[in-house]
This record gives structure tokens, sequence and C-alpha cells, in this order.
């Protein structure tokens, strides 16, 4: 780019920032591009599954993924996930529900990520 530089320093000045920004956006693409968090991660069979909201408050239970709250229940409590789903967004879903002597009890659904899965 030597004599391009000589002859047209502005050109070529153009020519390196519009490389530099190129690979500005090569590397932030290529950091950045993957797919939505899938709930492929949880084990619909895991022993212990428990709701862990971190802003401390009862967790929204809905009728369908991102649908009518229809409950709340409290951090902490263990659930048992029956079915994931996904929201127009892509957010992970799960039908959850909570097992009391001599019933289980499907609750609805609530946002994955407020779900934690222990083995």
């Amino acid at each position: 780019m030597g004599k391009l530089q000589e002859t047209f320093p502005h050109i070529a000045m153009n020519i390196q920032k519009l490389t530099l920004m190129t690979i500005a956006v090569i590397s932030i693409a290529s950091c950045c591009e993957s797919a939505p968090a899938r709930a492929s991660d949880i084990d619909l069979n895991s022993k212990t599954c428990r709701v862990t909201d971190p802003t401390g408050t009862p967790l929204n239970v809905r009728l369908s993924p991102n649908g009518k709250v229809i409950s709340k229940i409290r951090n902490q409590t263990v659930v048992y996930p029956q079915s994931i789903n996904y929201d127009n967004i892509g957010k992970p879903w799960l039908l959850i529900n909570v097992r009391q002597p001599g019933s289980d009890r499907t609750l609805g659904w609530v946002v994955r990520e407020f779900i934690s899965c222990y083995q």
C-alpha cells in the first residue's frame, strides 16, 4: 500500500479504517454469534430442581410460555420439570410440577433461567 499511500493518502487511510472496522465486526460477530440458550442442559429426570430467582421475589407461574400468570412459587421450592418449550423470541420455559404426599400437581410454565437442577 506504500505507492497508494504516497499518491492518495486520504484513500489509503480510509482503506485502513475500513479494514479495521471489518475486523472488529467479524470479531464481534464470531464472539457473540451463538444460538439462544437452549434448555437442553436440563435433565428432565434430574433428582432435584429448585426455584432460584435472584430477585428473591416469588416466581411467576404461567398458563403457557409467557402467558397469563396463574400463580407464584417461592424461592428454594423443589420442582420437577416435565417439558421444555420456547416462546416467540426463543426464551426457554419449563412446565413444572410439585410432588406432595400422595399426589403430583402440575403448576404451569416458568422461565428456565430461574430453575436450578442438581443430580
